[in-house]
């Protein structure tokens, strides 16, 4: 099993170098074959904030995010709570971070949050309590 950082699979997907983004597509496509790609719930994490900082839309980074977590021979770490993460992303209005938070509390059985994040308390409204 070997793991990847979060340039690999932005160079893979923007294809912004042709070296680099080259040889990311490759070793991806290698490694995934073999069944041995480790993803780090970290490297989606900033994988997801570099699409957004590229402008991508939340359809788009969910789909890019989806086909990841969905691709034979990837293993996605804590990835019950990205896919848990990801679903609340494609509809809410909060940042894919605070989606993780609150993903990884769930699945945690903690289901308050403290937070000075406004768009959050609006989200937490409709998920968890948030706490006074």
């Amino acid at each position: 099993m070997i793991s990847t950082d979060t340039n690999i699979l932005a160079r893979a997907f923007l294809e912004d170098d042709p070296v680099q983004s080259k040889e990311a597509q490759e070793f991806l496509e290698k490694v995934s074959k073999a069944g041995e790609l480790f993803i780090s719930s970290y490297a989606i994490l900033e994988f997801v904030w570099v699409l957004k900082v590229k402008k991508f839309s939340r359809e788009d980074i969910y789909s890019a995010v989806i086909t990841l977590c969905d691709s034979t021979g990837i293993t996605i770490g804590s990835r019950q709570v990205v896919l848990l993460a990801l679903e609340k992303y494609k509809t809410g209005k909060a940042d894919f971070g605070d989606y993780m938070i609150m993903a990884e509390g769930e699945d945690n059985k903690t289901l308050k949050i403290k937070t000075f994040d406004v768009i959050l308390r609006e989200e937490l409204k409709t998920s968890l309590e948030e706490l006074s």
